[in-house]
């Protein structure tokens, strides 16, 4: 295995191919079929939701990653077979996207299949690349820091990559459109394949951990690993709350930034800029300084702590009227969720064997997964029902929401003081 700074800097090319891949089938696709094409809002979001509604199928390919080597290896062909995946999942969808095809027809069902291999890849790759950091990285500081580190590369490429694929559109055309989405999958291919290439140790208890992976069917695995292990399903409990209490706010800022505060369009979309900048600066921080120095308990419960008088204050900027306070605000949520999300992305790479860590990780991802999901359903149907309850009073509409938000972050904290993660089960693999 090298460990030379430039094979290293070569690894990012991973997370980075991922971002573009996920610009492409996330704002590109959506804002196309919305705007250009006019096709149903609904539909479009039926489509990107697709690589979301599979991510249960990260638990199984992890466990093929682990268990079943490629002429040797678990990682690198995986790695390179998701990219290879994405990338003809995303140029097929967008090719037949500016065809505008009939919502129910052949070309809507290929674009439907090209977001399904789509989701597929970028599962198979975003899950075997955390792996491959467990099985090259040291448990501890230097595995929590390499993952927040290339976590930061995925936050600038996708600020970067966005900005740059805008301007390769303008001014807009199918054709322009079908171009840049064909370079930028090409592109995004070619950087996974020359990052995974010699990137996996070859060390004789990897393969030994492959043989036994391989000795036991994936559920059983499944049900020794998480199911039957009360401190694995608690910490995919705390994952799933933490990401439910932290990112309900995604749905719900900008809206009550308008309707309660009054602030203007570009004001509310700098919200997210202000929430990206405290994000990206606190798993930054955590990666080179922060878990070194507090430790990732300590970390997560700074994160948590801190994030809960957050939501207090932001209902009050409403009530005050003060816009001022609520970008503030908006910036320490981004770096408080930033901690937190540095301890447990850190933790749960901590949380594997070599024997399991595909498998493992999926799990862990797919608590990430469905925390996400959830956090924009509950946020929004909380906020129409309360709309509905009181006869359209945002400011309480939305409190309520905060509150809610509110809530799940304690039991995630609550979960957590339970929590005993050198007494899981799968680290006592051999």
């Amino acid at each position: 295995m090298r460990s030379h700074p430039l094979s290293l800097i070569r690894l990012a090319g991973l997370p980075l191919s991922l971002t573009l891949l996920s610009i492409l089938a996330g704002s590109v696709i959506n804002r196309v079929m919305v705007v250009e094409l006019g096709l149903p809002v609904l539909l479009a979001g039926l489509f990107l939701a697709i690589p979301l509604l599979i991510s249960p199928v990260r638990i199984w390919l992890g466990h093929l990653s682990d268990a079943y080597p490629i002429r040797g290896l678990r990682r690198e062909p995986y790695l390179i077979c998701g990219a290879v995946l994405s990338g003809v999942g995303v140029a097929l969808s967008v090719a037949l996207v500016v065809q505008t095809p009939a919502p129910i027809s052949a070309g809507a069902a290929l674009i439907l299949l090209g977001l399904l291999l789509y989701g597929v890849g970028r599962n198979l790759v975003g899950n075997t690349f955390q792996a491959l950091l467990t099985d090259r990285f040291a448990p501890g500081v230097s595995r929590g820091r390499a993952a927040n580190l290339y976590e930061v590369v995925s936050i600038l490429g996708l600020v970067i990559g966005a900005g740059l694929l805008g301007l390769a559109l303008r001014p807009y055309s199918a054709e322009r459109l079908v171009l840049a989405v064909a370079v930028t999958a090409a592109l995004a291919v070619l950087l996974s394949v020359l990052a995974a290439l010699g990137q996996e140790p070859r060390r004789a208890e990897l393969r030994e951990a492959a043989e036994q992976a391989r000795a036991e069917s994936f559920w059983r695995s499944v049900r020794t690993l998480i199911w039957a292990d009360p401190q694995a399903r608690l910490f995919l409990a705390v994952i799933t709350l933490t990401v439910l209490g932290t990112q309900m706010q995604d749905v719900l800022m900008e809206p009550y930034a308008g309707l309660v505060l009054g602030m203007d369009v570009a004001a509310t979309t700098r919200l997210t800029m202000f929430w990206g900048i405290g994000a990206l600066a606190s798993i930054l921080l955590s990666g080179l300084v922060l878990i070194r120095w507090l430790g990732l308990a300590r970390l997560y419960r700074l994160g948590i702590g801190l994030l809960l008088p957050l939501f207090v204050l932001v209902v009050l900027a409403g009530a005050i009227q003060a816009p001022l306070l609520l970008q503030l605000c908006v910036l320490g949520l981004g770096l408080c969720s930033g901690l937190a999300a540095a301890s447990l992305l850190a933790q749960a790479l901590e949380l594997t064997s070599a024997r399991s860590a595909g498998l493992l990780l999926g799990a862990w991802g797919l608590g990430f997964q469905l925390g996400r999901a959830l956090a924009s359903l509950m946020g929004a149907g909380l906020v129409d029902l309360m709309n509905l309850v009181t006869g359209d009073l945002p400011l309480l509409a939305y409190g309520v929401a905060f509150a809610a938000e509110t809530a799940l972050l304690i039991g995630a904290l609550l979960a957590f003081g339970r929590l005993r993660i050198r007494a899981a089960r799968a680290l006592s693999e051999t």
